[in-house]
């Protein structure tokens, strides 16, 4: 009975101090706290030991090194690509605004941006899609900010988010990515 009382100070204390002021960001600050699944928003650590930042559908996503907010999203039968993977039946497009908070010139990277479904399935967003101004290659100086378009083939409509890695990180190595939600 004890041990179920101090759990439920513990839950409560832990609930209560670990509130959002609707800022999505990660920065230097205390590390996030250990998570079994995804919030609506916020920063958490899942067991796979990455931090999770997440942004609600609307809000704009700030990691240390940029910012990425949803414009909009279009659900199309075709979109001109080089190669149609098997199975694609939708195209996801997006338009993003992203920008480059560093210090120094970056370029979006094929695998810098990902379409992650809400059953943890990721997908690629089509190199070379024949969309009105493609992110994909786009180099940004430090603190532009540019709005384009990614183009994501999928086997159906898909809810989740845009998975997005900092600018210099390989999904191999990041330690820190972001989510955007979408509705």
């Amino acid at each position: 009975m004890r041990l179920t009382a101090l759990l439920a100070i513990v839950l409560a204390t832990t609930a209560c101090s670990g509130g959002s002021s609707g800022a999505t960001s990660a920065g230097s600050g205390p590390s996030a706290p250990t998570a079994t699944v995804l919030p609506a928003s916020g920063t958490v650590k899942l067991s796979d030991g990455i931090t999770y930042t997440v942004a609600a559908p609307g809000a704009t996503l700030r990691l240390d090194n940029l910012a990425l907010r949803i414009m909009g999203l279009r659900w199309e039968k075709h979109v001109p690509v080089t190669v149609t993977p098997p199975g694609t039946r939708i195209f996801a497009v997006f338009t993003v605004a992203i920008t480059n908070n560093s210090n120094q010139v970056a370029t979006v990277q094929p695998t810098q941006v990902w379409l992650r479904t809400t059953l943890n399935h990721t997908y690629l967003a089509a190199a070379g899609a024949n969309t009105p101004r493609p992110l994909i290659g786009r180099q940004l100086q430090a603190g532009e900010r540019a709005v384009g378009t990614l183009a994501f083939p999928l086997p159906g409509r898909q809810p989740g988010g845009l998975l997005v890695y900092r600018f210099g990180d390989t999904p191999a190595g990041a330690r820190h990515v972001g989510i955007a939600r979408y509705r």
